[in-house]
């Protein structure tokens, strides 16, 4: 009966190893997401690449808004590209990563020395 023990936890053992190996593999940003403002930001498929345009906001000015559009995908989880930050109006460069149910929006500038991060929570 030893080696039937050492069977089942070998195989308990590759499959706990294959469930976290999942979890790094590439996940999807499109759908909805909540700002820690309110706002519902909705991740789609734009210009051939990943967007990020205002479904819901407390400033009803900004719903409808696109912040990112084309965003090409750099890793697995992360793409690239131009930000419109929507209090200032200004342009930046962007980059975005998914990490489970989370995303992060950094807006740079100085060639990526100078960044803001905004995390978000996936509402759906």
């Amino acid at each position: 009966m030893k080696g039937h023990h050492a069977i089942v936890s070998v195989l308990a053992g590759a499959v706990l190893t294959s469930a976290a190996a999942g979890s790094a593999f590439a996940q999807s940003a499109n759908g909805t997401w909540l700002r820690s403002n309110g706002a519902h930001v909705l991740a789609y498929d734009c210009g051939g690449g990943l967007g990020l345009k205002v479904v819901k906001s407390p400033e009803a000015g900004k719903v409808g808004k696109t912040i990112m559009c084309g965003g090409k995908k750099t890793a697995d989880n992360k793409w690239k590209g131009t930000v419109l930050n929507l209090d200032d109006g200004q342009k930046y460069s962007g980059y975005v990563s998914v990490s489970g149910s989370s995303l992060t929006l950094s807006g740079c500038v100085l060639g990526g020395i100078i960044c803001k991060n905004d995390t978000w929570s996936r509402i759906k």
